[in-house]
């Protein structure tokens, strides 16, 4: 029989998740998971109820209770011919029987346990997206409480039903200490960072699928939640809104009060189209976000008001749109104030995005990814430096230097920026660019010849280029292989098309053979 851990296991693959994906999706950590898989702890009952989800089976499916549709029946195996009695011996066989009836006791209460509190804890959503509690018998002398809505907690929290009921948090001012009057408890270890004011310490802590951000002023012994997030099904707005619900049922709930950003690409809470935000213009700033994927709600925020008031989200036509009759209203669209960038600011800004943004679609970290190739022959390595923070001059180069190192595989228009960069660096950093076109004449020796051969460069400037490209190989402690690459693409590929070609081949070869000789 299959353990809970390996059905996680096995639904995840097929979902086509790796373990921190998996983990990201749970907003728990990669160790968590790979604990489940390996039956060393288990899922708590709304873990389990989101794993359920996310895979598309029942939570009684995923914990083994009930088999899901195409399973094939387990086949019995015809009992064996009974024997003759044979005579009992010495041995009486009760002890046995007692045995085998504690561990079929220990196996039944293992997996019913966490059935009863399963079934307990499970909600189940109407088809209209409202939520529903379990419906118990009369006389069990539990009474089920009422979901609080906007009138209890406000617009600015997230609801969830706890071990007792019904619980809920919301952003601002708290009473008392974390987990301010609920069960929450960190899943992971909690951080605390300074912030610009001495008393002030900022908090991130992590409780399963709720991750809560606040500060604690020591001055006054105040608590302030300044956001609460998630992605994850199980925690809902006042409105009734949760991951997993329609586009059309947020436009049914917020109405025309909800304004419509386009992709945020800062700190991103999770994979989305572009995001919803409710914050009425005497909410000054504090906020629902709304993440929708694919015509879904994919993550949910609440956000206290920043420094930016009622101004944060103001309609501007460029990033945010007005929601009129619910339908998101672009007309008089403006298109953004183009920067003129130059190709160094222009590397910089695509570098960073490629670092740091990890909701990129294929066709923008593309794009990104081409600026900074393309940008590597003109690039001016002291001015990128001064773009990063204040003092980090070595550190932006590096992170550069570092990304480039990381795209083994390079296509030929790739390979020319990447050769015409080499006559740009100077200083420490150029041994390093040095090794990278070492590498890259390994991994694609014709297409590297021939990006020198088209590049229009002079011989000479060819001639520097096929040296730096040997001392990259030798530095790079890949100088031997080199020489036999070399060797077989100038003498016996038949690759090389053209008379440029065989020379630029020529000039690698025998910058790569005086190194080889050196050496030797």
């Amino acid at each position: 029989m299959m353990t809970l851990g390996e059905r996680i296991a096995q639904l995840r693959r097929e979902a086509g998740l790796s373990q921190e994906a998996l983990a990201e999706r749970m907003g728990v950590s990669r160790q968590a998971v790979s604990k489940w898989e390996k039956s060393q702890s288990f899922p708590d009952t709304e873990n389990l109820l989101a794993l359920a989800a996310l895979f598309g089976v029942s939570a009684d499916e995923l914990a083994g209770l009930r088999r899901g549709e195409g399973q094939a029946e387990a086949v019995s195996e015809p009992e064996p011919a009974a024997e003759p009695e044979r005579p009992s011996r010495h041995r009486p066989a009760w002890p046995w029987a007692v045995l085998a009836a504690l561990i079929l006791l220990v196996s039944v209460s293992t997996w019913m346990i966490p059935y009863g509190v399963l079934h307990w804890n499970t909600r189940r959503p109407s088809p209209d997206g409202t939520v529903n509690l379990p419906v118990e018998p009369e006389g069990t002398g539990r009474e089920e409480l009422e979901r609080p809505g906007v009138e209890d907690t406000g617009d600015f929290a997230l609801i969830w039903q706890g071990a007792e009921g019904w619980e809920f948090l919301r952003a601002g001012e708290q009473t008392g200490d974390f987990p301010f009057g609920t069960s929450l408890a960190p899943s992971e270890l909690e951080t605390v960072t300074d912030t610009d004011y001495r008393a002030v310490k900022l908090h991130e802590v992590s409780c399963g699928a709720l991750r809560l951000r606040y500060t604690v002023n020591s001055e006054d012994s105040s608590s302030y939640v300044t956001e609460l997030s998630t992605i994850t099904p199980g925690y809902e707005t006042a409105r009734g809104i949760q991951v997993g619900s329609s586009e059309a049922s947020v436009l049914s709930e917020y109405g025309d009060g909800l304004v419509y950003c386009l992709k945020d690409s800062g700190s991103v809470l999770c994979r989305h189209d572009y995001c919803y935000a409710y914050s009425p213009e005497d909410a000054f700033g504090t906020a629902v976000l709304l993440y929708i994927d694919g015509g879904t709600v994919s993550g949910l925020t609440v956000r206290a008001g920043d420094d930016m008031g009622s101004e944060a989200f103001q309609v501007d036509h460029t990033f945010i749109f007005p929601v009129v009759s619910g339908k998101v209203d672009f007309t008089g669209r403006e298109e953004p104030e183009r920067e003129d960038a130059d190709a160094t600011r222009a590397v910089y800004i695509a570098m960073n995005a490629l670092l740091t943004d990890r909701n990129l679609s294929a066709e923008e970290e593309y794009r990104h990814r081409q600026t900074v190739y393309e940008g590597l022959p003109t690039l001016d390595w002291p001015a990128f430096a001064a773009l990063g923070p204040a003092g980090e001059d070595t550190e932006t180069m590096q992170s550069l230097l570092q990304y480039l190192e990381s795209q083994p595989l390079l296509s030929t228009h790739e390979i020319s920026g990447l050769q015409g960069g080499a006559f740009q660096v100077d200083g420490w950093y150029a041994t390093w660019y040095s090794i990278l076109l070492g590498r890259a004449f390994l991994a694609a020796p014709e297409q590297y010849v021939r990006c020198m051969a088209d590049s229009g460069r002079s011989d000479e400037e060819n001639r520097d280029l096929a040296g730096i490209t040997a001392c990259g190989c030798e530095e790079g402690q890949i100088l031997a292989e080199a020489a036999e690459t070399a060797r077989e693409l100038l003498f016996h590929s038949g690759a090389l098309r053209t008379r440029q070609e065989e020379l630029c081949a020529r000039e690698i070869y025998e910058k790569i053979e005086e190194l080889t000789g050196t050496n030797g």
